[in-house]
């Protein structure tokens, strides 16, 4: 088809026009879509953040419930080893109520052995019958008491010690190192370790 003078310049123009636009049109394509991908990437980013500060949180909760777990461990071993303290305490109360349940029969009984001693010491015919069926009475209820763990507390000679005498009357003397027991006026008696009556004793002075 032949175009008249000026119908190429409408046509050239029209052409342009259209050129443009498909431009025009392209570059706002070409808008949305940044829009849209900056949109898309600020969305990913707020995500990732909101992501973010959900999982701190959770550790945060973590760590304080883990910190409250070791707090009621904590409290479990010490209730843990109070009581076995405890169990241990009276196991060993237990033991020495039954090691030394004749205790008081045993204080009872001392006085009645010091009667027989101070009996046997007042006869002076030691060949006698009364001296031997003393001796013999006396000799039993000793034997009781050593079969009860009863013991005398070694005393004359003994360097004095407080936890076993008692020192009631100190003399001079040089024949015997200072602070020497050298008599004893009560016996002291021993039950199983520990020390039921002290030995009343006189002691050396320098």
């Amino acid at each position: 088809m032949n175009l008249k003078p000026g119908e190429d310049k409408d046509k050239e123009i029209e052409n342009s026009f259209a050129e443009k636009s498909h431009t025009s049109a392209k570059k706002s394509d070409e808008n949305m879509a940044d829009e849209a991908k900056e949109k898309e990437i600020n969305q990913t980013d707020a995500s990732y953040d909101d992501l973010k500060q959900k999982i701190e949180a959770l550790e945060k909760a973590l760590d304080d419930k883990q910190k409250e777990i070791d707090e009621y461990k904590s409290r479990w071993y010490r209730v843990q080893a109070d009581f076995d303290n405890y169990r241990k305490r009276t196991q060993k109360e237990i033991q020495e109520i039954h090691l030394y349940a004749a205790e008081q029969l045993i204080k009872d009984i001392l006085p009645v052995v010091d009667n027989f001693e101070r009996a046997l010491d007042s006869i002076e015919d030691r060949e006698g019958p009364v001296y031997k069926g003393i001796q013999l009475i006396y000799q039993q209820l000793k034997n009781l008491l050593e079969r009860y763990e009863v013991r005398e507390i070694e005393a004359v000679g003994k360097i004095f010690d407080p936890r076993f005498h008692e020192a009631v009357m100190q003399m001079e003397s040089h024949e015997h190192e200072n602070d020497t027991v050298i008599e004893v006026l009560q016996k002291g008696y021993l039950y199983h370790a520990k020390v039921i009556r002290p030995s009343m004793v006189k002691v050396a002075k320098k």
